[in-house]
């Protein structure tokens, strides 16, 4: 009798993928509504300034999901040790530098705590990813060097 596994990870990156999808749709239905969102919340003063650092944090939020989708959507064709992936990582790297300086500059014009944490979840995020595309950078050097020995 063969039992096939309820989880395997063909539905772990299809799940991943629809994931990564909703984050997407939500992020950029945030780009016209996030000035709306925050007058609710705070003062106009407050939006004015701190508006530009959360768009620009948006603007490299959504590129890092279309990276990761595209990551996602290799891995579920089995092609993981891959150049363009490794570009991928490396860029999602700097798309975690770019929001972290983004909540810096938002932290300068207007100190919040808020801005002080995303800033290091950003910025962490990029270190990770950095690690990440290193492995996955010498484990294609190493599938390379083992594809080519007789």
């Amino acid at each position: 009798m063969s039992e096939r596994p309820l989880w395997n990870a063909q539905r772990s990156a299809t799940l991943s993928i629809v994931v990564t999808w909703i984050a997407l749709g939500l992020a950029v239905a945030c780009v016209p509504l996030l000035v709306p969102i925050l007058n609710l919340v705070y003062n106009p003063a407050w939006v004015v300034r701190a508006a530009g650092p959360l768009y620009a944090g948006l603007v490299f939020g959504i590129a890092a999901l279309v990276l990761l989708l595209r990551v996602l959507i290799d891995i579920r064709r089995g092609e993981v040790f891959t150049v363009k992936n490794v570009w991928r990582l490396r860029a999602l790297s700097y798309c975690g530098y770019a929001i972290m300086l983004a909540c810096v500059v938002g932290f300068i014009v207007q100190p919040e705590a808020g801005f002080v944490l995303l800033a290091l979840i950003a910025g962490f995020m990029g270190l990770l990813m950095r690690v990440i595309k290193n492995v996955i950078d010498t484990a294609r050097l190493l599938k390379e060097d083992a594809d080519y020995t007789i």
